[in-house]
Order: C-alpha cells, then sequence, then structure tokens
C-alpha cells in the first residue's frame, strides 16, 4: 500500500528535524566549510517530486538533502537550482555554462539527455561510478540514460510506458474477449461498427503523439529499433530500408482494417478524451500520463489496459515507448575534486527508503528504483506484468527533432490516405540528409 499523506508529512517533518540537529552541531565543528555541490536543473521540473504542489515539493526536497548532509559531514550544502518553463531548459544550461556557473550536477531529462546534452557534450559518463548500487535501479528505467553503451545518468523518477486504454463494459456487453492479437481487434470491428462505436480514436489533431505508433510498429518490423534509429543516424543504414517501410505499412493496416479511425485527424487530447469517457470510442491509444484524466472523466464504466499487440508476420517482439522521465547526472564540467561527494549524493538518492520520501507522493504504476511503495489497482498490476518489462526508450529521445516532425507528418498522410508508405520513409531520408548537407547532422 502507498503511504498516506499523514504518514508521508510526519516522515517529513521528523527528517527535517534531524537534520535541524545536524546542522546545529555541523555548525560548531566546521563542517560549514566543507563541499558544496551544486545541482543545475533546465526547467522547473527538473527536481524531486515536481508534480507535487510547491509548498509540499520543497519539503520533499529539503528532508532528502537534508538526510544527506547529516550522512555525509564533508558536504556542507547541496544547492539545487531548478526554475523555468520546460521548453527552455536546454537553452538555460546552454547559458549557465557559456557563462562560467559551476555546474557538478544536472538534473536531466531523458528527452535531453539522449536527444542534446550527451551530443553537445554536457554531462560526464559514469558507467564505472555506479558500483553495488546499479542493482537498485530499473535496468529499463537505466537504458533511457544509457547511450552508445555508456550510462550517463541514474533515473530518480516514476515510469512511464505506452498501452491501449479500453472500456471493459462495452468489450463484455458486445461479446469480445480481451484482445491478445492484433488479428483479436481486427475480428472485433465489426461487433463495434454494429453497435455505432468507434473502435480506436486517436489524438492525430496533436502531431507530435504520432510518432508513437511508429515506434511499436518499427519495434515489432525491425526486432532492434534502437540499434536500427541509431545505424540510420550514423548513415551505415537508411530510413527507406524495408524494415522501416513496413513500419509505416503496420500503421497502415490498422486504418485499413478498421481499427483506427481516419476521424483521428481532427480529433485533439481533449476530444479524445471525452469520446472515450461518453462511449463514443471503444479504445484509444496512450502514455501511462493518461490515467490521472482517466480517474477523474470515467464515470459510468470500468476501464482497463493491454499491451500494443503482436502484428502477424512481423520478427520483432512488441516494445512500447516509454521509460524514466527524470535522472540525475554529473555534469561534465564538475571539478575532479568533488566527483565523490557527486556520486554518493547519486548513490543517496537511489536507497529505497530515500527514494520512497520522494517518488510515493507522486503514486507510481512502477518506479526506476526498487522497494518505493507502488499502486496496487488492476491495471497497474497488468501494466507491470506486460507492458513494463517490455519498454524501451522513445526513438523521439534519440531522433534529431525535424525527424520527429517529419514522422508526425508522414503518419498523418498515412492514415488519410494521401501519402504511401513508401513516399512516407523517403521522406525521412530527406529530411535526414538536408541535415547531413547543411552540415548540422551529425551534432558538433
Amino acid at each position: 500500500m502507498l503511504m498516506t499523506r499523514e504518514r508521508l508529512t510526519a516522515r517529513l517533518r521528523i527528517a527535517s528535524c534531524l537534520a535541524g540537529l545536524v546542522f546545529f552541531a555541523g555548525a560548531s565543528s566546521g563542517a560549514a566549510e566543507g563541499i558544496t555541490l551544486e545541482v543545475f536543473g533546465g526547467s522547473s521540473l527538473d527536481q524531486l517530486a515536481p508534480r507535487q504542489a510547491p509548498d509540499e515539493q520543497k519539503a520533499i526536497q529539503t528532508a532528502v538533502i537534508d538526510g544527506f548532509l547529516k550522512a555525509n559531514p564533508d558536504v556542507a550544502a547541496v544547492d539545487w537550482d531548478a526554475q523555468g518553463p520546460q521548453g527552455e531548459g536546454v537553452q538555460r544550461l546552454m547559458t549557465a555554462r557559456l557563462g562560467g556557473q559551476e555546474i557538478d550536477l544536472v538534473a536531466c531529462s531523458a528527452f535531453h539527455t539522449n536527444g542534446t546534452y550527451v551530443r553537445r557534450n554536457l554531462l560526464m559518463p559514469i558507467t564505472d561510478k555506479l558500483g553495488a548500487f546499479k542493482d537498485r535501479i530499473d535496468a529499463a528505467a537505466l537504458g533511457a540514460f544509457t547511450i552508445s553503451g555508456e550510462v550517463y545518468g541514474v533515473p530518480i523518477s516514476t515510469l512511464s510506458t505506452s498501452t491501449i486504454f479500453y472500456n471493459i463494459d462495452m468489450f463484455e456487453k458486445l461479446g469480445i474477449a480481451l484482445p491478445k492479437t492484433y488479428e483479436d481487434l481486427v475480428a472485433a470491428v465489426p461487433k463495434f461498427q454494429a453497435a455505432g462505436v468507434i473502435p480506436l480514436l486517436h489524438q492525430g489533431a496533436n502531431a507530435p503523439m504520432w510518432p508513437m505508433w511508429y515506434f511499436e510498429t518499427f519495434s515489432q518490423a525491425s526486432g532492434d529499433p534502437i540499434g536500427k534509429t541509431q545505424s540510420n543516424l550514423a548513415g551505415t543504414t537508411k530510413f527507406t530500408d524495408a524494415p522501416d517501410v513496413e513500419a509505416f505499412a503496420l500503421i497502415k493496416k490498422w486504418v485499413d482494417d478498421g481499427v483506427l479511425s481516419k476521424d483521428s485527424l481532427a480529433v485533439d487530447m481533449d476530444g479524445m478524451r471525452s469520446a472515450f469517457a461518453t462511449g463514443k470510442s471503444a479504445m484509444y491509444y496512450g502514455g501511462t500520463w493518461e490515467i490521472p484524466s482517466l480517474q477523474t472523466s470515467v464515470k459510468d464504466f470500468k476501464w482497463g489496459v493491454f499491451a500494443f499487440p503482436k502484428m502477424a508476420g512481423t520478427p520483432g517482439a512488441p516494445k512500447h515507448g516509454g521509460g524514466a522521465d527524470n535522472g540525475i547526472c554529473l555534469s561534465s564540467s564538475i571539478p575532479p575534486e568533488k566527483v565523490d561527494a557527486a556520486m554518493r549524493f547519486v548513490e543517496y538518492l537511489t536507497r529505497p527508503e530515500v527514494a520512497t520520501l520522494y517518488l510515493a507522493p507522486e503514486q507510481p504504476i512502477a518506479a526506476s528504483i526498487a522497494g518505493v511503495p507502488q499502486v496496487e489497482e488492476g491495471y497497474a498490476k497488468d501494466l507491470r506484468a506486460d507492458a513494463f518489462p517490455n519498454t524501451v526508450k522513445f526513438l523521439d529521445w534519440i531522433w534529431p527533432s525535424e525527424i520527429a516532425v517529419a514522422t508526425s507528418s508522414a503518419i498523418a498522410g498515412i492514415v488519410g490516405g494521401t501519402t504511401t508508405p513508401e513516399e512516407a520513409a523517403a521522406s525521412l531520408q530527406s529530411v535526414y540528409d538536408d541535415l547531413v548537407a547543411q552540415g548540422q547532422w551529425p551534432p558538433k
């Protein structure tokens, strides 16, 4: 069971009181002259328990830091500077580095770690510094911070994955068993149509959400979505290779078979959620970030989850986009004499009792650190059984942004019937070739 808010508050108060005693004792012993660790977060979300109310978030982060200082008297302070909007995080970090600001640790999102920070040499690899505490970290979550075999950060957040949400009551009423394969979904289409229900609706007007479909189909078409994407970006393979084209063809099949509605092109996030909540659509595909909305908007029926299914004839197993959103990384500019203390702080954050302080309030379905209490409702157990073990990092954490935009546009064309799979793949290769020709890829 998750701890109650009252128990959490009591624990925070105890931690703060203990830390206060340590500060008082430390002042007379010269601890204030010790190391100060500077933690930089590009945005206000790059801190511990970022989804909590500001006062609660601050109390949680203070309790965690105070506990570390108590256990490490050679460290006088941990200054955690995280502010500003999420979209300006990279620029804020670059500006700070160019301005000579001291940065020892970076509160690093997996998205920016993969897409920008490592490519710009802003982080130090820590592969050989994880030691025994590596076993506390979820392997898939650590994979989100692993680039070309090197670990650049330790995940310290809840985990996300991708899944299909479905109306349990409607499935039972129409006599539809829980689909185990794509063919099972296709077989159910006539029953949905006879009932006047849209089988599956997507937020297609929200273009950045289309690539999630490609993450799924490319995993099955290629068998190695991360490796193939990296080789495409290295120029040793192409976006027009057979598996890449097949990934678009598999998306087209969802439309041609009547499972994915073409109406999705005109539907935004709110429209998708509303159609599901009112029983107009039986399913939608998205990430675990959808669950809070479902809990508040769905009142008249039970909902559940099942993993994006295996499609016939594909060589790869189903893999679902997701991972740990946030981590803690070592800055490439950290002074050598601070590395040991910084890694002790990273290790401290992975202790189950510490991680529980900052992760349990987030109500995790799954967490990057072992031993953290998790939600025990049926949907959460289903996700942990089926989706999370087969979760890999989102491909748009690896792609340059131009490829992500081109993929969104290509899939919209596939769904609308104006683009063939071959044309879609060619459009990605064209964007890549232009980036190379203009000297924008590979990144300097």
